[in-house]
Parts: C-alpha cells; structure tokens; sequence
C-alpha cells in the first residue's frame, strides 16, 4: 500500500511533507516582522515574475495575485499559510531536491532570502491590497486627462518641473534671457538664427507678452516652418526611403502631401487620420509600406511595416521587436501583434495587388 502510495504521489506530482531532517536543514525564518513591498516583492520580481506571471504560468502556476499564489499549480498548493516549513515553495527555492531548484534560471535564492520568504509565510504572507503581478494595460494606448499640480508656477510644464524639482530637493534655474530666449525658439520652430536686427528688435521690446507675441509670428511664417520641419517628419515617417518597393510599384513618398499639410497648418487629429486611413493617394503610399521581392519573414509584410511605424510615431510604442518573436525590451508579445492587426480594418490596402 505504501509502495502504490508513492508511486502515485510521483506519478500525480503530488507535494510529499519534508522529513525532520529536512525541515531541520531549512534556512530558519528571520526574527522581525517582514514587509512585503521591501523584503517579498523585490525577491518574487527577479526570480519569478519572468515565468509565473505577466500572463505566463509555467506548471500552471501565477504569482499574479495573492489567491494565485495560494493556489498553486499542477503539483499542488504552494504555500500554507502561517506553515512555512509545510510550505512547497519554501521547499523550492531552498533546494532541498538539487534537481529540483527554483529558479530554474539565474542565482538561486540565499539562506537570508529563503529565511525571509518563510517569515513572510508564518506571519500569514501578508499581501497589500492592489498589488499584482500582472500585466499592466498599456497605458499609452488609451485617452488619459492631464490634471495639472498644484502649483503657484503660471506655465503648465512648469508646474510639473517643480514638484519634481521639490521632491529632489533642488531648485528651478531662473528663466533664460531675451536673447537666449530668442535663440531657442527661432531654432526650435524655423530651425534658423534670427538676425543681429531681428534680435536686436526684440530684445529692447518693452511689451510684456513680447514673448508669446514673437512665438505666433514665427508660427505664421508657414513657409519656413514647413521647410524646417518636414525634415523630422520625413525621417518619422520613413518618408525618404528608396528601395524596391518603388521600383514594385509599393510604396511612394508623399512628400507633396505631408509639404502641403505643414503649409496649411492642417490640425493634427487629421494629419494622422490621412497617414492610417488615407482616403486618397496622396497620403496612401505611407500605409503602403514597402513591397520586397522575393520570399520575406511576417515582419517584412506592408500591413506590419505600417503597424510598427505607425505605433512608434504615434503612440510610442515599438513593435519592432515583436513582429518576429516576443519582445525583449517591453510586454509586447508576436500573437499581441498579430491579434490586433487580424482585428484591424485599417489596412484595407492589402487587397491592392502591387
């Protein structure tokens, strides 16, 4: 009976209880009161979070939340609560099967860590509420209302910079002079230096919305602006590419579109509306992206050339990355690409043959 006992445990992955000698060989739990956000939560973030959590689940088991925890995966409960050496976590990351370590990648856990884990289990893994391990929604991806700080600043922004300079414990440099002052927004706006005249001009101006005043003058210098910045928007938009998407009759620049709409001062929810819907072929080619010859991988097609660009543009997010794997440098994930791209209506264009 004890022999069919075990061979059940085994066959089922079944938690055995440790021996007396083995709870004995535990690392004991530390003599203070643990404190989860700065004992547990560091700890679980660097060994377990990259395979139990954030959507993944390897054994089916997630550490995502406190009940998650609790539950388990297909070898059973992991933890009990108020239990530590009952507990088969505990077992884990202490090592007590040398085959059997976690975490199965990086530094497995020190007597101290493991001695904290077990504290945290017998004083009855205490878990703030809110607190998940999940993957977060992302934000950039969905409308969001700016409330402005409280402040005595009268700019917007620099109501943001002194709080922050506040809780760094440093100070605002005062505003720069008229000439600097000058400086900067001729080269931010036309990319030129005024003139000695032009500065000149300004600086003995005695009006005191001289500043603002000299903002919109340069705003209504379309001609200029327009020069200055369709050099930042052909390089966004990839817009001086020559390859063979052109020589396929693919993609095209729309350098005479994106011209006229800095010309015309075109506001920007319907700058963007023309790039990813365009209604004519004059903003088109851009969602065109490029035809390559040949055989090439999924992130080489058009509809995804025009998904990573247009989500690094303007939602500032890269997905680069995961249109060929899952993401290394952010929670984007290939089939998270592909899902939205299937559901997207969009990229109507894909039925235009070349």
């Amino acid at each position: 009976m004890r022999l069919f006992a075990l061979i059940f445990a085994l066959l089922t992955g079944a938690n055995a209880a440790l021996s007396p000698e083995q709870v004995s060989k535990l690392p004991p739990p530390v003599a203070r009161e643990v404190d989860f956000t700065k004992d547990i939560q560091p700890l679980l973030e660097a060994s377990c979070v990259k395979c139990h959590a954030k959507g993944k689940a390897k054994g089916d088991f997630s550490i995502e939340t406190r009940e998650l925890f609790l539950k388990g995966g297909e070898n059973g409960a992991t933890a009990v609560v108020g239990k530590s050496a009952e507990s088969y976590v505990v077992e884990l990351v202490a090592g007590v099967d040398p085959d059997n370590v976690m975490p199965k990648k990086g530094s497995h856990w020190t007597a101290e860590q493991v001695g904290l884990l077990r504290a945290w289990i017998d004083q009855g893994l205490k878990w703030p509420q809110g607190v998940t391990f999940a993957k977060p929604e992302p934000q950039n991806l969905k409308p969001t209302t700016v409330v402005l700080p409280d402040s005595s600043e009268p700019h917007p922004l620099d109501r943001f910079l002194a709080n922050y300079a506040k809780a760094g414990h440093a100070e605002l440099p005062p505003p720069v002079g008229d000439r600097e002052f000058a400086r900067r927004v001729y080269l931010d706006v036309l990319g030129l230096l005024p003139t000695p005249e032009q500065l000149e001009t300004f600086a003995s101006d005695s009006a005191a919305d001289k500043r603002a005043a000299l903002v919109r003058s340069l705003l209504a210098d379309r001609r200029d602006y327009a020069d200055h910045w369709l050099n930042f928007w052909n390089d966004l938009l990839r817009n001086d590419y020559k390859g063979t998407g052109f020589i396929d009759g693919g993609r095209r620049q729309i350098t005479g579109w994106l011209y006229q709409s800095l010309i015309e001062n075109k506001p920007y929810d319907r700058f963007v509306a023309e790039l990813v819907s365009p209604r004519d072929e004059t903003s088109e080619p851009f969602t065109r992206g490029i035809i390559w010859r040949g055989v090439v991988n999924a992130s080489m097609l058009p509809p995804m050339q025009a998904a990573q660009n247009i989500s690094q543009v303007f939602l500032g997010v890269n997905l680069k990355c995961a249109s060929c794997h899952d993401s290394f440098v952010n929670d984007w994930k290939l089939t998270d690409l592909l899902v939205s791209l299937a559901k997207s209506d969009t990229f109507r264009y894909q039925k235009v043959k070349p």
